[in-house]
């Protein structure tokens, strides 16, 4: 039988519950590539616990089935306002990870979690996320949240991550675009520099569909590439 999202329990996360918080992360990081999700350490979440962040857990009886991490307390090589193109006074937050237990995936905790983030974030703060591009569930949850894919940069040992962020006010990107496979990472970071945008999965498993920026016509000149729909 599966499990009822419907009685969780959600609150936020206070430094005593470290333990249960690093248990999980753990638990959810068996079996992950370092290419795929980041390890953070014990004292990294005992940092966020202790007022770099929010966490927000969920939880079934006395076990933490989830968790997500918004954040505040940015390291500098984390700050994304260059990257976005934002002013230097610009409130921004993280949303720094989340793990759901392999006994509860499948019910949507992931894009949950999200949206809750969403709800504790100040209004006027540009939110911002990264995704390895071979971990399609986890980027492809932020785009339906309203986020988009901004740049394509390499972190956490040389790994690729996608930079996704949404941006109040900020007009969404639409028009013709391309579809993008995960082994044309060099083609999408090229586009993304050029200012174009990721706004949904592709058709094909593991694409992403970009569209160019606002006023520019549309693709031509662009190596060729799959039109998207």
């Amino acid at each position: 039988m599966m499990p009822d999202a419907n009685c969780l329990q959600w609150r936020l996360l206070l430094p005593h519950d470290l333990p249960a918080m690093h248990d999980l992360h753990l638990l959810g990081m068996a079996g992950m590539a370092a290419q795929a999700v980041k390890p953070e350490s014990r004292d990294f979440l005992l940092g966020l616990l202790q007022g770099r962040g929010t966490v927000i857990g969920a939880w079934h009886e006395d076990a933490l089935v989830a968790y997500g991490v918004l954040q505040h307390d940015l390291l500098a090589e984390d700050d994304p306002r260059m990257l976005l193109g934002l002013d230097a006074a610009q409130p921004v937050r993280k949303l720094a990870g989340a793990t759901v237990a392999p006994g509860w995936r499948g019910l949507g905790l992931q894009r949950m979690l999200i949206e809750r983030r969403l709800a504790c974030a100040p209004r006027d703060a540009a939110l911002f996320a990264t995704a390895a591009p071979c971990n399609p569930p986890s980027w492809r949850n932020l785009l339906a949240c309203g986020f988009a894919v901004r740049a394509l940069v390499y972190r956490y040992g040389g790994h690729a991550r996608y930079l996704l962020a949404r941006v109040p006010q900020e007009a969404g990107a639409a028009g013709a675009g391309l579809e993008l496979g995960g082994n044309e990472l060099p083609r999408q970071q090229a586009l993304l520099a050029q200012g174009w945008r990721g706004t949904a999965p592709g058709a094909a498993a593991g694409s992403l569909r970009l569209v160019p920026p606002t006023g520019t016509g549309g693709p031509v000149g662009v190596p060729a590439g799959r039109a998207a729909p």
